[in-house]
């Protein structure tokens, strides 16, 4: 796949998997969920975490990557992080976004921007290290997987009616034929006693 091959070339983790929730998106043809805060953290993955936790969501909804503030504001051993969140709009919806955004203010996060509608192909193409050939490609590949899919708003088909109950026995019909061979059984009976005696 050319997917794997493109995440195969970019060696830093959190990347890694930004890009990889940005590959699956294009496949499904979805767009993503951006966020972003200015934090103070010792690390990285500190700063994702509690980028995570102050947004009152789990590190499982999206891909977190985090460096530091060009400004370089240390505080002892913390240092300010731009962190910036990625989600898929096919797991977190626009409101769910939005109260993210909302948490983070309320538990005093700088910074904080949300943007919805992103396109995953156009935030691939500016994360380094990604192959832009295989990268055209894989665009053009997603492309083919969108339009091979059956379309969201396809409603299933009905299901089949009931089978119509078979009609009522007309109690005429049953009247009709009952005589008919009763009488034939009868002519029969006679005959043969005729032949005996």
């Amino acid at each position: 796949k050319t997917r794997d091959s493109i995440l195969a070339d970019i060696a830093d983790a959190r990347l890694k998997a930004k890009a990889k929730l940005l590959a699956d998106a294009a496949i499904a043809g979805v767009k993503v969920q951006r966020l972003t805060a200015k934090l103070s953290a010792a690390d990285e993955d500190a700063a994702c975490s509690s980028a995570f936790t102050k947004a009152e969501m789990s590190a499982s909804d999206g891909a977190c990557v985090a460096k530091a503030a060009s400004s370089g504001k240390r505080r002892l051993s913390a240092t300010t992080y731009d962190v910036e969140i990625m989600f898929s709009s096919a797991v977190v919806s626009d409101d769910a976004l939005t109260k993210a955004a909302d948490a983070l203010k309320a538990n005093g996060v700088d910074g904080v921007t949300s943007e919805s509608s992103v396109d995953p192909i156009a935030e691939l193409k500016v994360i380094p290290g990604i192959d832009t050939s295989k990268l055209q490609t894989f665009d053009k590949e997603a492309t083919e997987a969108v339009a091979a899919a059956p379309s969201v708003s396809t409603q299933p088909p009905p299901p089949p009616p009931p089978p119509s109950p078979p009609p009522p026995n007309l109690v005429q019909d049953d009247d009709d034929h009952a005589p008919t061979s009763l009488s034939i059984f009868l002519l029969i009976t006679i005959t043969a006693l005729n032949f005996l005696f």
